[in-house]
């Protein structure tokens, strides 16, 4: 009996001082941990100022072929229209034109596509070096050693998310490069 008393007494202490051991592990568990942060580059790239001025732009030099081909659509319609009145060499001759037309319209469609994607990707570029230099800056500042795309991370505390710190100092330059060259927008054409 002595001996089993013994034996619980033992028991019921080593049960007391193991939540007391894993207490004192736990600070150096979390000191091992390394400083990360996290960033959502989506949005990021899609809330800095400089995206705006860069669609600005898309539409400022793509506008007027896409109004070409509105406008050529339209004719074709119009043209299409008068197919059913027609008879002989003019049904033909107005089928000929017609097909032509589509087939430039499909041209010129495809390659206004290309050369906006094109265009696209290089705004793009340029954006995405603006924001890992904010991410370099900060990472070092604060002493990161691993900064994640928040769109991989399932779950992270707000306290390592630099999305706004990021897109704060990408906008702060982009305000600061409109006061030294002396514009709102600092765009330049990239053709």
């Amino acid at each position: 009996m002595k001996a089993k008393l013994m034996l619980a007494v033992v028991a019921a202490l080593s049960a007391l001082s193991q939540p007391a051991l894993a207490e004192d592990q736990a600070p150096a568990a979390s000191a091992a941990i390394p400083p990360i942060g996290v960033i959502n580059v989506r949005y990021a790239m899609l809330t800095i100022p400089q995206a705006k001025d860069a669609e600005a732009a898309l539409n400022k030099e793509f506008g007027p072929r896409e109004e070409e081909l509105k406008k050529l659509s339209t004719e074709g319609q119009a043209l299409e229209k008068t197919l059913p009145g027609l008879k002989g060499d003019k049904l033909v001759e107005t089928q000929r034109r017609l097909e032509q037309m589509q087939a430039d319209l499909n041209f010129k469609s495809r390659a206004l596509q290309e050369d906006f994607q094109k265009r696209g990707q290089e705004e793009q570029l340029k954006m995405g070096k603006l924001i890992q230099q904010a991410v370099d800056n900060i990472a070092k500042e604060r002493g990161l050693v691993l900064v994640l795309k928040g769109e991989a991370v399932v779950n992270a505390a707000p306290v390592v998310d630099i999305t706004k710190e990021v897109i704060d100092r990408v906008s702060k330059q982009h305000k600061d490069a409109g006061k030294s060259s002396g514009k709102g927008t600092g765009n330049s054409k990239g053709k």
